[in-house]
């Protein structure tokens, strides 16, 4: 018999899809779950076969994730809006594991568990279809069209346990939460306390406190001065973060098909991190380095955004953004307190920052050189002027 490669959760929708897949298109069922975040694989890959997959692959790619796909985030400084890039930098790497997994198990289909209303549909099927595209890509729960009280009936009717996923639709990686449905899908109303786990709200935290987060060659490598890899500097850092109100992000975003979403975010490490990044990039690139690398930075966070991991012009931006991030080592000292950040110190044996030059105590600058720089620099603004307005009155 055929099999389909289910991408797997252990929540609703991708436990109906065991059932749906072999009832409706006559296929075993194989799932993958990869834990990028928190999973119980155990738990997950117990439930999967219960409930009537062949086989239940599972994989911690955690590392995997913060070396190959965070990093690159980091130097690229992305965000889309102001959402640090986390579910959907996650769906390449899903991809990815997918197809390997596929082509190792000879399995011509793909199945994942997006709606027809968001962007994983499109990140998933691009991703899959770029690295295979002999590979036949599914979506069940588009295709089968079913609203959440339909599918949860489904489940009750063939016996698949699913517990309640609560008030909110919750998706998660060591990057970020993205909270959505229920209350939050109301706009005109404020965001329950309920919804945030990792984050205390800023009215309910204490004094603050201060981090010290050392930097190599773009990349955090050492948080209040204990060395540390990618994965737990993230760790610490959502827990630290989180309890001092860092890493809310409550936007109204424009999703890549076309839809308005109103979507919560917590990514306490994210914002930290990347926070401290741009002010180690601000004190060590000149400007010409920073305009260039914020264009590229912007278009690299789109593209990303809009599921085009695997497109080559990636690859041309990682290695544009690698080149920029040489240099950029060094400490940032942050204080976090109610939710804001703020900067207590900077320090890089590549700083561009001179006090002498800078400084108003000092005669170090011949302050009378800018005066023949104003006089050059103005020409072509005051003559583009004066010319304008002669040919206003002439007309």
């Amino acid at each position: 018999m055929e099999k389909a490669l289910l991408l797997y959760s252990g929540g609703l929708d991708t436990s109906v899809m065991v059932k749906w897949i072999k009832e409706r298109l006559g296929m075993d069922v194989v799932t993958l779950t990869l834990d990028i975040g928190n999973s119980d694989l155990d738990e997950i890959r117990e439930k999967a076969l219960k409930i009537g997959a062949v086989d239940a692959i599972t994989m911690d790619v955690k590392k995997e994730f913060a070396d190959n796909y965070l990093s690159k985030e980091i130097h690229a400084n992305g965000i889309y809006g102001e959402y640090p890039l986390s579910t959907a930098l996650a769906r390449p790497l899903m991809a990815e594991k997918a197809v390997s997994v596929a082509l190792e198990n000879d399995i011509n289909v793909i199945a994942h568990g997006s709606t027809g209303k968001g962007n994983d549909q499109v990140r998933f099927e691009v991703s899959i279809n770029a690295l295979n595209d002999k590979i036949r890509v599914i979506a069940p729960v588009r295709e089968w069209n079913m609203t959440r009280l339909e599918e949860i009936e489904y489940a009750k009717k063939n016996n698949i346990y699913v517990k309640s996923d609560g008030k909110y639709s919750i998706d998660e990686n060591i990057w970020g939460r993205s909270i959505e449905g229920s209350s939050i899908e109301n706009i005109n109303k404020p965001v329950d306390d309920d919804a945030f786990e990792w984050v205390t709200p800023p009215y309910y935290c204490g004094a603050g406190e201060s981090i010290s987060i050392e930097f190599s060659n773009g990349i955090p490598v050492s948080l209040n001065n204990k060395n540390m890899d990618l994965l737990n500097i993230i760790k610490n850092l959502n827990i630290i973060a989180g309890r001092n109100g860092i890493g809310i992000i409550n936007m109204i975003e424009s999703r890549l098909i076309g839809l308005k979403s109103h979507e919560i975010y917590e990514c306490p490490a994210a914002t930290i991190i990347l926070k401290a990044h741009r002010y180690l990039e601000s004190l060590v690139l000149n400007r010409n380095e920073l305009a260039i690398k914020g264009y590229v930075d912007n278009q690299w966070s789109n593209m990303v955004y809009n599921g085009l991991w695997f497109d080559p012009a990636i690859n041309h931006m990682n290695e544009f953004e690698r080149s920029s991030n040489e240099y950029i080592t060094g400490k940032v000292n942050l204080k976090l307190y109610k939710g804001n950040i703020v900067l207590e110190g900077l320090e890089s044996p590549y700083s561009l920052y001179d006090y002498d030059t800078i400084n108003y105590e000092t005669g170090i600058f011949d302050q009378n050189s800018s005066k023949g720089f104003i006089d050059i620099y103005k020409n072509e603004t005051i003559r583009s002027n004066r010319i304008k307005k002669t040919l206003t009155v002439i007309h």
